[in-house]
């Protein structure tokens, strides 16, 4: 017996040419920052090393502040059970806290503490310095421009997240 091929989709229609490009460097720029050369680097400035799931908790934890588990999981956008895999790093290196929610005492939230705080803003401070060498020749109105260009990408991917966004993400 011989299988019949499935019929193949129509290619979809090619995307607007500014889409394209902004498609492009945004996955160039996504493959750049998670490359192991650059996570590496950025271990080795900042003197800690978080895998990028932890990492994105601790921006987030920054931002949005104290949240149950399960709230972290819905704007992540992730599993519970995955969130608490994840958070149980953070825990272990001191870097959040669970403490007793202050609207409902009988359940607790994460907060980010101070230690944490301060691996961020190493961390931070790290992919600055690459940056900064890679940008080192682009002049600072420029850098302006293309910051102000990936704020509204922001804007705009969060407002049309599946759940509307949340404000709090901006990290």
């Amino acid at each position: 017996m011989t299988a019949t091929p499935a019929p193949q989709a129509a290619a979809p229609p090619p995307p607007a040419p500014e889409l394209a490009r902004l498609e492009t460097a945004l996955s160039a720029l996504v493959r750049w920052s998670e490359s192991r050369h650059v996570r590496a680097e950025v271990a080795r400035l900042a003197g800690y090393d978080l895998p990028s799931s932890a990492l994105r908790l601790l921006e987030h934890f920054a931002a949005a502040g104290p949240m149950r588990v399960s709230d972290i999981a819905e704007c992540l956008r992730i599993d519970v059970s995955t969130a608490s895999l994840q958070l149980r790093r953070l825990r272990a290196d001191a870097l959040v806290v669970r403490r007793t929610d202050p609207s409902d005492g009988r359940s607790g939230v994460i907060a980010i503490t101070e230690e944490g705080r301060l691996v961020l803003a190493r961390v931070r401070a790290a992919r600055c310095g690459l940056l900064a060498e890679v940008f080192g020749a682009t002049p600072p109105d420029q850098l302006g421009r293309a910051a102000d260009v990936l704020g509204l990408v922001q804007e705009h991917m969060l407002a049309a997240a599946p759940t509307g966004g949340h404000p709090e993400a901006r990290a």
